[in-house]
């Protein structure tokens, strides 16, 4: 009976042992806090102004006699004295025969491709994996129901299968192939002299860059204004309406240096003649444009700035009215959060002796399993974010855009294990 009670009373000191320890890491694991850590990336920010203008460029519209318009040349496409630029079509099914001229054009290509080519020497193996992966992928293409690609997919398929025929030895695909290009010749010739009888030639009068953009502000903004052109003019001209000829079939940009006249709130812009800013454009056009700034006025509460660029004429040539944003210059750095910044406040000896503080920056990084403090510099402040550099931005152990920062940890100091 004794040992009997002497057992159960053991059990129970087990089992209370047991409750006691569990309890114990339960609230050691509640106190503890959780490591939290982010990454630190590299961050280009913009500092500028947002400004709106006009974009002015030499022009000489197109005049047709009106019609239904092809072009010939493509957007942003230059044009020397002579060349034709665009086709006017007196019949609307002109637009479909002049489709399938251009769809015979680059059947004919493919087709001469595939005979010139194979008459050298093709590896075999290599040619039958591709015309299964033109298969596939015309498989492919029809699944989906996509259409925008099938014809040339189906085209090259040909290409390949006439290619493969003449390299295994098939002496007639060669024959058949010529047969077929010359068809096809046939038709083109065929469909060009229809094609001649409605259509009506536009030439381009001297050389430039070909737009279709023909908007009525050709003979408006114009670089001879910009001399003579104060705030108040620019504002009055970007709520000006101008249309486009209705005959006009595009227009030809004949000078090789185009202008933005802009104009900016305030006067305090850190804008300086002769200097090169970059434009960001987001709306019609969504890129960056270096220009130079020619000349700056200011007018009572208002800048007028007046860039000039010699680049990207083509991306920017159906570009009228716009807003920007001017980038006087931009911060390069790593970003972190807020949270992870550390202030660090020491004792400094100031130059004539007495005391004083002093404040340091920095994170806390985590290198294998330890905390590693890295000081840094403040360069801008964000809503939720610091863009930071390192202060020795030459030593060995320093931040690191892709360095993983710890953002809460009490306690924290350098060498200290954090995992």
């Amino acid at each position: 009976m004794k040992e009997s009670k002497l057992a159960t009373k053991v059990m129970i000191a087990i089992l209370c042992l047991g409750v006691g320890v569990y309890l114990a890491v339960y609230f050691v694991r509640g106190w503890k806090e959780d490591l939290a850590t982010t990454r630190a990336y590299s961050f280009s920010l913009d500092m500028g102004a947002e400004a709106a203008g006009i974009l002015v460029r030499t022009e000489i519209p197109l005049a047709g006699s009106g019609g239904y318009v092809d072009q010939i040349l493509a957007e942003g496409a230059k044009a020397a004295a002579g060349d034709p630029v665009a086709l006017l079509y007196s019949d609307p099914s002109a637009l479909t025969t002049r489709q399938s001229i251009r769809s015979l054009e680059a059947e004919i290509q493919q087709l001469q491709y595939a005979l010139n080519s194979g008459t050298q020497n093709t590896d075999a193996a290599r040619l039958d994996a591709q015309v299964i992966n033109s298969i596939v992928a015309l498989r492919s293409l029809a699944a989906r129901g996509d259409l925008t690609t099938l014809e040339d997919s189906a085209l090259n398929l040909r290409a390949m299968v006439f290619k493969r025929d003449y390299t295994y030895g098939d002496t007639n695909a060669a024959g058949q192939l010529s047969q077929l290009i010359a068809d096809k010749q046939s038709q083109l010739a065929e469909l060009n002299r229809s094609l001649n009888q409605v259509s009506t030639t536009v030439y381009a009068p001297v050389s430039g860059v070909y737009s279709a953009g023909a908007d009525g502000w050709e003979g408006v903004a114009t670089p001879a204004m910009l001399d003579g052109l104060t705030a108040a003019g620019l504002e009055d001209l970007l709520h000006q309406q101008h249309s486009p000829d209705p005959g006009a079939v595009g227009k030809l940009i004949t000078g090789s240096t185009w202008y933005f006249a802009a104009l900016l709130d305030g006067t305090d812009t850190g804008l300086q003649s002769g200097r090169q800013y970059i434009l960001s454009f987001s709306g019609d056009y969504y890129g960056q444009v270096e220009m130079t700034l020619d000349r700056i006025a200011l007018e009572g509460e208002q800048t007028l700035a007046v860039f000039s660029c010699r680049s990207q004429l083509a991306d920017t040539a159906m570009l009228r009215i716009q807003t920007v944003d001017v980038i006087v210059r931009q911060i390069d750095g790593i970003r972190i959060p807020r949270k992870a910044l550390r202030v660090v406040t020491e004792e400094a000896a100031g130059e004539d002796g007495s005391a004083g503080t002093v404040n340091r920056y920095g994170v806390f990084t985590v290198v294998s399993s330890q905390a590693e403090w890295q000081e840094v510099e403040v360069l801008y402040t964000g809503d939720s974010y610091y863009l930071v550099r390192p202060v020795k931005q030459d030593a060995a152990k320093r931040l690191r855009a892709g360095d993983e920062v710890i953002l809460n940890s009490s306690g924290i100091y350098n060498g200290k294990v954090v995992r």
